[in-house]
């Protein structure tokens, strides 16, 4: 029997670290956290410039398995991406043809690569206006050659409907890339067998995506998913912001504050304590010049006699590839780490959970909602 080898004995060198580090499974800010941990500070965590600063220092095995460890656990946490269709008319039965979406030769979970499928989707109705279709699957890792273990993922979609309102919610949870693609193809089919019953007016979700904005917009929106919603969730702090430069755009101003940045930086990682320090954050007449990447805010909460802090992580995110990949990636969030007030038990945990999710939902579509707004205001 084959023993397996732990990450502690066994280290990739070389050009298979190389590899590693590249893959989409170690992420920019992986590679810069251990960079710093060994001492190294680089000004562009772009990985054309950190991955080759990394493979040429000593890599421990305790400094691998914390890079390892770091990825699995990014990976796993669940992420939520949400999106809309809407009914014909009131009446519509839209859950009877979803009941048979498995019945014909569907599978969303087939040609992806070092899968294999532990719990099969299936539908699974949840009273008269909510559906879910859950499933789980297991990934032999990345890194199989030197850790020799597999990693469970679970997804979800979930659809429903509020009172008589036309419009129906699909919520898609995620946990891995694979995961991610089995959802887009859930949504995709699910869009369009009750387009084809006349049920729904399109067979497209509404998605907010990357390009749904435009750079200032898309900088207005992070900044304002800061406001809190209701009053449920406060007004949050920014732990951290990322944004990189537009390649796309002209050249930065003529400006000291400024220009130094046209040749050597693409990407920069914001402390949140600092951002309205930061004059590309607090001016507008920057904003086109940047694409926000990602956004970190810690949120106070209040529900019923709970309360507490959660953080959460905003951010665009796609199972596709190619040139277009960037556009046609969606607004995704996930919840980082729940804070507790008083003890709660494991069913109110489960419940502000649903909450946040829910409160965060409506939070994303009320700003969107502005966007769109001020956008119809300007060409009036």
């Amino acid at each position: 029997m084959k023993q397996a080898l732990e990450s502690n004995y066994l280290i990739p060198t070389g050009s298979e670290l190389r590899v590693l580090l590249n893959s989409e499974h170690i992420s920019y800010g992986e590679v810069h956290s251990a960079l710093k941990s060994k001492g190294v500070f680089s000004g562009n965590n772009d990985k054309s410039i950190t991955v080759p600063l990394l493979s040429a220092t000593l890599l421990t095995p305790s400094g691998y398995s914390a890079l390892i460890e770091s990825s699995v656990d990014r990976d796993s946490k669940p992420k939520v991406k949400v999106s809309a269709l809407d009914l014909v008319t009131s009446a519509s039965d839209w859950i009877t043809p979803l009941k048979q979406l498995f019945e014909s030769d569907f599978n969303p979970c087939g040609n992806i690569e070092s899968i294999e499928v532990v719990d099969i989707p299936g539908v699974v109705v949840d009273g008269k206006d909510k559906i879910r279709i859950p499933y789980t699957i297991n990934r032999k890792d990345f890194s199989k050659d030197w850790t020799q273990r597999e990693l469970k993922f679970i997804g979800e979609i979930s659809i429903e409907r509020h009172g008589n309102s036309l419009k129906l919610d699909f919520s898609s949870t995620h946990s891995s890339k694979e995961t991610e693609l089995i959802n887009r193809r859930l949504t995709s089919k699910i869009s369009k067998v009750l387009k084809d019953t006349g049920i729904t007016k399109s067979e497209i979700e509404r998605r907010i995506t990357f390009d749904s904005f435009t750079n200032i917009e898309r900088v207005r929106f992070f900044k304002r998913l800061t406001g809190g919603y209701g009053r449920f969730i406060g007004k949050g702090n920014v732990n951290d912001m990322e944004i990189s430069r537009d390649i796309t755009s002209p050249a930065l101003p003529n400006d000291p504050q400024v220009s130094w940045m046209n040749q050597t930086v693409k990407r920069l990682k914001i402390d949140g304590e600092k951002l309205n320090d930061i004059f590309l954050i607090s001016d507008e007449k920057y904003y086109p010049y940047y694409h926000v990447q990602r956004i970190d805010v810690t949120f106070p909460y209040s529900f019923a006699a709970n309360s507490g802090e959660f953080r959460t992580g905003f951010f665009f995110s796609t199972p596709s590839r190619g040139d277009t990949a960037r556009d046609d990636a969606e607004l995704t969030f996930e919840v980082l780490r729940v804070t507790y007030d008083h003890a709660v038990n494991s069913d109110a945990k489960k419940d502000l959970n649903t909450q946040i999710t829910r409160h965060l939902r409506g939070l994303i579509e009320t700003e969107y909602e502005r966007i769109i707004s001020e956008r119809t205001v300007t060409h009036a």
